[in-house]
C-alpha cells in the first residue's frame, strides 16, 4: 500500500514539473487563463442558433470556435448570413477553414488565428462562447465595450456572472441568450414647446446592464421615470409631471440611443386629455441642471 501511494505521488509530481515547464517556455506574457478544446454536440449547437433566432444579415462571431461547428452550423441554417470563427489553436484554425471549403461556404465563413481578448466584435449582430465559466466572465466587458447595442450573445452551459440573462432554454445543457444595451447612465437633457411655452427637462439615469432607472427635473419639479425600458439600442419610459402653468401631464416616450443622443417621439397627455405626439431629441451632458438649487418655495 505503501510502495503503490509513492508511485501515485511521483506521477503527481512528474504532471506538476511537466505543466511548470509548459508554463515557463510560455514565458511571462502568456495568458493565465485559457479554454481546453472540446467538441460541442450538433444538438446543442442548433438549440444556441434556434434561440439566436438567426436572421439573414446576421454576422456571427464564435469566440473559441475550436473545430467551427457552430459557425458551420449557422451557415448551413441560413443560407444569407455571414460569419467568422477566432481559435487560438492555429491547427483548429487551418482544419475548420478546410470544412468551409469543402462544405461550399468558405465565401460566407472564415476562421482566424487569434486570441478572443483581441476580436474585433464592431461587425458582430451575434456573439457566440462554449468556454470556461472564469474566461466567459472574463470577456464580458470586452463584448460590453466593443460590441453594437442590440447584438445577440449565446452561451452554452455557463451564464455571464451577475448579468441575468434575457432568455434561457433550459435544456440540457442549458442555453442563455443577452442582449448588448446601450450605455444610456448620465446626464440627458430635452425640452419641448406646450402651449406656447418652452419646457426644459433634465434627467439623470442610472444603469445595470440592462436595468435602467431615472429621474427628471422641469422647473423646479422633480419627479421619478417609470417602466423604463432598455433593450438593446431601444429605450422607453413614463413620466407623469406637474409642469409649472399647465398642470399634470403625462408623458410616453420611445427612442433609439445612439452615443449621446437619443431620437424618437414623446406622447404627450394634456390635462383635458388631448394629447400630441412630439419629436423627441434627448442630449447627453457632461453637467445637469437637476442638481441646480431648488430653494425653498413650494407650490
Amino acid at each position: 500500500m505503501k510502495r503503490a501511494t509513492e508511485q501515485i505521488m511521483v506521477s503527481l509530481t512528474q504532471i506538476f514539473l511537466v505543466c511548470m515547464t509548459i508554463l515557463s517556455a510560455a514565458g511571462a506574457p502568456a495568458q493565465e487563463r485559457f479554454s481546453f478544446f472540446q467538441t460541442s454536440t450538433p444538438e446543442s449547437v442548433e438549440r444556441m442558433l434556434k434561440l439566436a433566432n438567426l436572421r439573414d444579415d446576421d454576422v456571427i462571431v464564435d469566440l473559441g470556435s475550436g473545430d467551427g461547428l457552430i459557425v458551420l452550423t449557422a451557415a448551413r441554417m441560413n443560407a444569407k448570413l455571414r460569419g467568422w470563427g477566432i481559435d487560438i489553436d492555429e491547427k483548429l484554425v487551418a482544419e475548420s477553414n478546410g470544412v468551409a471549403k469543402a462544405q461550399g461556404v468558405a465565401e460566407r465563413v472564415k476562421f482566424f488565428h487569434q486570441n478572443a481578448f483581441d476580436a474585433d466584435l464592431g461587425e458582430a449582430t451575434v456573439i457566440t462562447m462554449w468556454l470556461f465559466p472564469e474566461l466567459m466572465r472574463l470577456l464580458r466587458p470586452i463584448i460590453l465595450e466593443r460590441a453594437r447595442p442590440g447584438t445577440r450573445i449565446v452561451t452554452s452551459t455557463w451564464d455571464l456572472g451577475t448579468w441575468p440573462a434575457d432568455n434561457i432554454d433550459g435544456g440540457n445543457p442549458s442555453i442563455h441568450l443577452w442582449t448588448v444595451p446601450a450605455r444610456v447612465a448620465g446626464n440627458w437633457s430635452w425640452d419641448f414647446s406646450l402651449a406656447a411655452q418652452r419646457v426644459a427637462y433634465a434627467a439623470v439615469l442610472d444603469q445595470q446592464f440592462q436595468a435602467a432607472e431615472g429621474v427628471v427635473r422641469a422647473g423646479a419639479n422633480r419627479e421619478v421615470l417609470t417602466d423604463v425600458r432598455l433593450t438593446g439600442e431601444n429605450l422607453s419610459f413614463n413620466l407623469a409631471m406637474t409642469l409649472e402653468g399647465l398642470g399634470l401631464i403625462r408623458h410616453e416616450f420611445n427612442g433609439k440611443v445612439r452615443g449621446e443622443q437619443i431620437e424618437g417621439t414623446a406622447r404627450v397627455i394634456l390635462p383635458e386629455g388631448t394629447w400630441l405626439e412630439l419629436p423627441w431629441r434627448a442630449l447627453r451632458t457632461p453637467a445637469s441642471n437637476y442638481f441646480a438649487p431648488t430653494g425653498v418655495n413650494m407650490p
